[in-house]
């Protein structure tokens, strides 16, 4: 990581803090990256997903107790 970018994250954090939204971010604070680096990493919850992750969590937790 880069000092520009290391110090846009500390700038975007302390906004955010401050109450600005995150969707206003220039930088992406779980990748840790500008936010156009990674902006197609991002899925939107959908129904489909959140219950495919929920059966892989039954599934696991299933697998474990065998």
């Amino acid at each position: 990581m880069n000092k520009r970018l290391a110090a846009a994250l500390r700038r975007d954090d302390a906004r955010e803090a401050a109450g600005m939204h995150a969707d206003e971010r220039e930088t992406c604070h779980t990748h840790q990256c500008w936010a156009t680096e990674c902006e197609d990493r991002h899925q939107r919850p959908t129904a489909g997903r959140l219950l495919a992750e929920a059966r892989e969590l039954d599934r696991i937790r299933y697998n474990a107790r065998k």
